[in-house]
């Protein structure tokens, strides 16, 4: 909401807590952040709410909201104004506690701009930090009302949380990030680390989440809101919870992981295995059990598998899918299906007398990740190979495994009958297709579902797997702008990627030249566009937007069929436009990415100026 936010929003978005399930689901908090006062202090040195924004007041929307059994959080700055330029708490920690405690609020976030650096000679920013968040942690401590203290220390300058617990409830692991999959696994890469300083009463903050955003697929949100329990982080819903699709509210509201996120005995999970290409968690519960988190952070899909050892568990374990809402048994490993993206994750417990069926892992995924985009992609009127992988991890073993595939009408699939899947125990065995949609299949998204039947122990068995595909739009004929053409997925590291103009609605400029036409992105992002092998040429000039006056760094990098082909290197706010001139013949999968440099995405405002493909006619 930035700034557009005012006392009927609010209302409006603790009636939804209530209508949606999600108070009764366990979220407590409403929390206004920035912009919410007058500009001006009142006559006593005191915050006041905007009058026109506000007329009723804070006590009063305190009131409203815990007359639905909820609880209200409010927004200041640690610094001499906030981060959008209202009155910050410097000099009036005691004073701002004390209003905040006779308007009945409950949480209060402080954030971290407009630090007067100077008034602290030869202290470092972390020295700053401890000095001035202690005052206020004073001040809650002498208050006469209990509230939730937050820290937002996003400056990534602070790198130590250690002194955090001691003076709050919960604080900041990461800089601020968007609805991206990078931003996604930064951020949990940032508070993996940090699980001992996590305690009942005292948290890692994460970040908000980015459940619900358009920009995140369901597996990746999924995925996201996975991790951020696994950490023990608190849940803090980031999108309109007035307008939210039940997928949505299905992942807010998952009983299962939300009772992992909580649990009483308060040892955030931690990463027992970390690498390129996957996440492995583990996190032990107060009634003894363990959850589990296997994550697939690339964009092919895999088959992910953790062993006992590094479960530390032995014998036969009943596995609880977090998700599926369903019971099997393993012993020894516990494997999952993880498509781009993915994840699983589950509740490992002693199991019941008589075990339950066997752990059986199984999905289809792309057995070609050539377009480098996280989508499933396919050409029309080519075959595209389809990859069933199956792994069974439970006792007793399953036997006589067949699956088939369904396509839609019209598509082609060999074998076009139920093939036979070895069954191998602990190993990955699998169940190849070719998949072919006609020449005119009209671009969209179409379901591959993969069935598998089995026996165990006598006992018949069946579970599915759907792949979703995207068959993109033909490639353009002739020379297109790119801001003409459309792309298959886009991600963008803040806002929304945008067309022929910047965030501010300015035109694009690069090194005081104007472009009529161009793509806007913030780093770290990504555009994947289809060109079919039909396209030689892409040409452009690339920088950081003048708005940023000089300031933001990236680099740019094309990549075509999955290989990098452009590497601009580091490229500063203040240099001259990059030209760009690639040859894409026979290619037929182009994806665009800019990224941070390395330090962090402030003003990296990326600007694909002039960009043009050069397509055959047709």
């Amino acid at each position: 909401f930035f700034c557009d936010i005012d006392e009927e929003m609010i209302k409006e978005t603790a009636d939804a807590m209530v209508s949606s399930g999600m108070r009764d689901a366990g979220y407590e908090y409403v929390n206004i952040d920035d912009c919410w006062s007058a500009m001006e202090r009142g006559p006593n040195g005191e915050l006041v709410a905007d009058p026109e924004r506000f007329p009723s007041g804070i006590k009063a929307l305190a009131d409203y909201v815990h007359a639905r059994g909820l609880k209200l959080g409010i927004y200041t700055d640690v610094g001499t104004k906030t981060c959008a330029g209202y009155p910050g708490g410097y000099g009036h920690e005691a004073q701002d506690v004390n209003t905040f405690a006779e308007w009945d609020v409950d949480f209060v976030k402080v954030d971290w701009c407009n630090v007067p650096f100077a008034d602290f000679p030869g202290k470092s920013k972390q020295e700053v930090a401890v000095e001035l968040y202690s005052r206020w942690t004073r001040a809650f401590e002498a208050a006469e009302r209990t509230m939730v203290f937050s820290i937002c220390v996003w400056e990534e300058a602070v790198e130590s949380w250690e002194w955090a617990p001691a003076l709050s409830n919960m604080w900041r692991t990461s800089t601020d990030y968007g609805p991206t999959w990078p931003q996604i696994l930064k951020n949990g890469d940032d508070v993996a680390p940090l699980w001992q300083y996590a305690r009942p009463g005292h948290w890692n903050d994460p970040d908000i989440l980015m459940v619900g955003f358009d920009q995140l697929n369901a597996t990746e949100q999924q995925s996201h809101f996975s991790t951020w329990a696994m950490a023990a982080a608190p849940l803090l819903a980031g999108n309109d919870l007035r307008d939210m699709s039940d997928e949505t509210v299905g992942i807010l509201t998952n009983r299962e992981v939300l009772a992992v996120d909580q649990d009483r005995l308060g040892v955030a999970g931690h990463k027992v295995r970390a690498t390129a290409e996957e996440d492995v968690w583990v996190r032990p519960l107060e009634n003894g059990d363990t959850a589990v988190l296997l994550v697939n952070r690339t964009a092919k899909a895999r088959m992910g598998t953790i062993s006992a050892d590094e479960l530390g568990m032995d014998g036969l374990f009943a596995v609880r899918d977090l998700y599926q809402h369903e019971t099997t048994s393993a012993r020894g490993t516990l494997s999952a299906y993880l498509p781009a993206h993915g994840s699983a994750m589950f509740r490992l417990s002693e199991p019941a007398d008589t075990p339950p069926m066997p752990h059986v892992a199984w999905g289809i995924g792309l057995d070609d990740s050539s377009s480098g985009l996280s989508k499933s992609v396919v050409s029309p009127g080519s075959p595209n190979s389809i990859l069933g992988q199956l792994r069974v991890d439970g006792v007793p073993l399953i036997e006589e495994a067949a699956a088939t595939l369904e396509v839609p009408d019209g598509w082609t699939v060999q074998p076009d009958t139920a093939q036979a899947v070895d069954v191998n125990p602990k190993k990955t065995t699998t169940a190849p297709w070719t998949v072919t949609p006609p020449d005119d299949t009209p671009a969209g998204e179409y379901d591959l579902v993969a069935t598998l039947d089995y026996l165990a122990a006598d006992v018949p068995g069946s579970t599915s797997g759907t792949l979703t595909v995207t068959v993109p739009q033909a490639p353009p004929a002739g020379t297109s702008w790119l801001s003409d053409v459309d792309w298959v997925e886009a991600s963008n590291g803040y806002g929304p990627v945008l067309l022929d103009r910047n965030y501010y609605g300015s035109p694009l400029s690069i090194d005081a030249t104007t472009y009529e036409k161009g793509v806007w992105t913030h780093a770290p992002s990504s555009l994947g566009y289809y060109v079919g092998g039909d396209c030689s040429r892409l040409t452009a000039t690339l920088g950081i937007d003048d708005v940023t006056g000089s300031q933001g760094s990236v680099t740019f990098e094309v990549w075509a069929d999955g290989e990098r082909v452009f590497d601009s290197g580091r490229v500063v706010g203040a240099d001259a436009g990059v030209p760009l001139d690639v040859d894409l013949s026979g290619r037929h999968w182009l994806r665009l990415v800019s990224t941070d440099a390395g330090d962090g995405i402030n003003f990296d405002h990326s600007v694909w100026a002039g960009a043009t493909l050069t397509c055959s006619d047709g």
